[in-house]
């Protein structure tokens, strides 16, 4: 992908599918969601079984159909996918299809999207049975900075959405394996680039800088 130097901002992952010029944006699509037949070119998709919509009946067919929505070339990212003790399927179920994500994700070469909640023994057995060659994102982090910093040890990235952006989880973390979201909120992503830039000491060339960085390191990608 390239959309050239008048891209200033990333949205890591968000619900909204619609986005300014200067923002490239990860539109996030559930296992059987169509990509849209028309969509900008600073535009890109994430596709998993958020397991929110993981049940004991339908998970070979959330199996099937997110494979045809991660077939399209412009799902460039496997997930959200993970594991949530508050809502869903719970135990071998979610672990089963998170597993399937996972290789899915390796096969495909894909980095792929985290949502968890309080599955953090689950995330960690998953990522030492598959040793992913490619970064797991921990979307929308809200834990302590001592969580983040046990987790940054042990390869994750992570991507902040406004309450996420605390000074402590901020010292905790590699700023080079970091991201920006705004997820389901409704804010600007402009607006969680002013939290991250007050709460790191940056400047906004300096924030905008090292994100676009981050995301041209993550996919792989020149911007």
């Amino acid at each position: 992908m390239k959309a050239g130097h008048d891209i200033r901002f990333i949205d890591f992952h968000t619900h909204n599918r619609t986005t300014a010029a200067d923002t490239v944006a990860v539109v996030n699509l559930m296992a059987g969601d169509n990509v849209p037949a028309d969509f900008p070119g600073n535009m890109l998709f994430s596709a998993g079984i958020h397991p929110w919509r993981l049940t004991d009946e339908n998970a070979e067919q959330m199996r099937t159909e997110l494979l045809l929505t991660a077939a399209h070339p412009h799902v460039v990212l496997i997930g959200e996918a993970g594991f949530d003790r508050l809502r869903g399927a719970q135990g071998e179920i979610q672990m089963n299809v998170f597993i399937f994500q996972a290789a899915l994700a390796e096969e495909t070469g894909r980095p792929m999207v985290i949502h968890c909640v309080k599955g953090w023994d689950e995330l960690r057995r998953a990522r030492r049975e598959i040793k992913p060659g490619r970064p797991w994102v921990i979307h929308g982090f809200r834990g302590s900075g001592s969580l983040a910093a046990s987790l940054a040890k042990e390869g994750f990235w992570f991507s902040l959405g406004a309450k996420g952006l605390t000074t402590e989880v901020l010292a905790a973390v590699d700023h080079e394996r970091l991201l920006l979201e705004t997820d389901d909120s409704g804010e600007a992503i402009e607006e969680v680039y002013r939290i991250f830039e007050a709460a790191a000491g940056y400047d906004t060339r300096q924030a905008e800088s090292l994100i676009r960085n981050n995301f041209n390191l993550l996919m792989n990608f020149s911007l």
